[in-house]
């Protein structure tokens, strides 16, 4: 199984759970009310799945492009306008789903975290079994 669908694999894994579990949480309680700042608090579950979609996005181009444009003469060049283009894309994204109010900021990055962090873990994991070999 390559690196990416290992990635996606285990966000999966990851993510449905933190989404059932931020549904069965109570956001509305007085202790709570600080979370208004990153949006409404109803929205904290489809923001977790939203975060960590644009997130396996992200990666999936960040691997389509390495594998893509890596031995390719000029690549450099053209590996950076795509690089700028996804993170322009991946903002634009965020901005339209703010404006329509249907993300809460937290989520968002809840599910970007984990795919992040899925990302580092199965990195270092490859290092390692290829610093071995």
């Amino acid at each position: 199984m390559g690196l990416g669908k290992k990635i996606v694999k285990q966000s999966v894994i990851v993510i449905i759970p933190l989404v059932i579990l931020s549904y069965l949480v109570d956001w509305k309680p007085e202790n709570m009310r600080f979370l208004r700042i990153f949006g409404n608090p109803d929205f904290i579950p489809v923001s977790i799945i939203i975060g960590g979609l644009l997130g396996l996005a992200n990666l999936h181009g960040l691997l389509w492009s390495l594998e893509r444009l890596l031995g390719a003469r000029r690549a450099d060049a053209k590996l950076i306008v795509l690089s700028m283009l996804r993170l322009f894309v991946l903002f634009g994204l965020i901005i339209v789903l703010t404006a329509f109010k249907v993300i809460n900021f937290l989520g968002l990055l809840i599910g970007m975290t984990v795919v992040f962090i899925i990302l580092i873990k199965e990195a270092v994991k490859t290092a390692r079994k290829q610093a071995e070999e």
